[in-house]
């Protein structure tokens, strides 16, 4: 893979850590109904890039069920599981393109 795909996939990887945050700290603050709609919104882009990468896909769907049923620990605990998930594929991807320079 060349270092500019790679970048790039990095750059998709940072975005959706960042979305996947936003929503984790708002989940966890705020106990609302209105929550909900803002989770989904945040997560859209989230939800496009990843609802078909198969480590990701039972993570969104759990998600999308948990907004579905308005259950803050069922999409706090994807959240988290996709954040862990992420976070280590970002250190990855860190770690590939120190050793292409």
């Amino acid at each position: 893979m060349s270092t500019t795909k790679k970048f790039y996939e990095l750059q998709d990887l940072i975005l959706a850590k960042m979305s996947l945050e936003k929503a984790k700290l708002h989940i966890e603050e705020r106990k609302d109904r209105t929550i909900f709609k803002w989770v989904r919104k945040e997560l859209t882009g989230f939800f496009r890039k990843f609802s078909n990468v198969e480590r990701f896909r039972d993570l969104v769907n759990s998600i999308n069920k948990g907004l579905e049923e308005e259950n803050y620990e069922l999409i706090l605990e994807n959240v988290k599981r996709s954040l862990a998930i992420i976070s280590d594929e970002i250190e990855q991807y860190y770690q590939d393109l120190q050793k292409m320079q």
